[in-house]
């Protein structure tokens, strides 16, 4: 689909590195069958093989759009879930090895959209993101679990292992049409050694 026929929010490219990573993560959690599903339901079925897309090229940002919507209707209300695949997505994305503020000035290269991530503070003990219009939760009642839980453990993976990365003070009302633009705070604790 040439990208330049596509108006307004639904404007963008994304990297397929970072389609492959979201399928694979769907693989993991959902297994194939449930990849599938999410597929189906978007209508890129065709996107199934994994294997067969090329990692250096792009999608349009209209089918990306496409597919979360389609894993968002499928698994509403489903939050465990969307955070164990933001997880895995995080590993996929970025395995071990990069520094956090490596990793979120990566996100927003790889999703060239009208979204932003932005690191407001980062401290020894405290992180705070504000992500702008996240495209991972653009739908009225649908919460941020993926991309929160992309970033904690996208931060956590950056960290000496006796450490974790605990969100707080989290309000989010997801039927708020602008609850997709966001301020996430984590703390930095030392994990109990018992």
């Amino acid at each position: 689909m040439n990208n330049t026929d596509i108006i307004g929010e639904y404007r963008g490219t994304v990297k397929n590195r970072v389609l492959t990573a979201l399928l694979q993560s769907y693989m993991d959690n959902l297994d194939y069958d449930g990849m599938k599903s999410i597929l189906k339901e978007a209508g890129l079925l065709e996107l199934k093989d994994i294997r067969g897309v090329d990692p250096e090229g792009e999608i349009d940002f209209f089918s990306f759009k496409k597919i979360i919507s389609a894993q968002n209707c499928l698994l509403y209300d489903s939050s465990h879930l969307l955070s164990e695949i933001g997880k895995k997505f995080s590993f996929y994305l970025f395995p071990f090895g990069k520094v956090f503020e490596e990793i979120v000035e990566e996100i927003n290269k790889l999703i060239v959209a009208d979204w932003r991530v932005i690191i407001v503070e980062n401290r020894a003990e405290s992180v705070i993101i504000r992500v702008d219009k996240c495209i991972f939760c653009s739908e009225i009642g649908v919460s941020c679990e993926l991309f929160k839980s992309f970033l904690i453990h996208s931060l956590e993976k950056s960290l000496p292992s006796d450490f974790c990365v605990v969100p707080y003070e989290i309000k989010e009302n997801i039927n708020n049409p602008d609850h997709n633009s966001f301020v996430l705070k984590l703390r930095i604790e030392k994990k109990n050694s018992s």
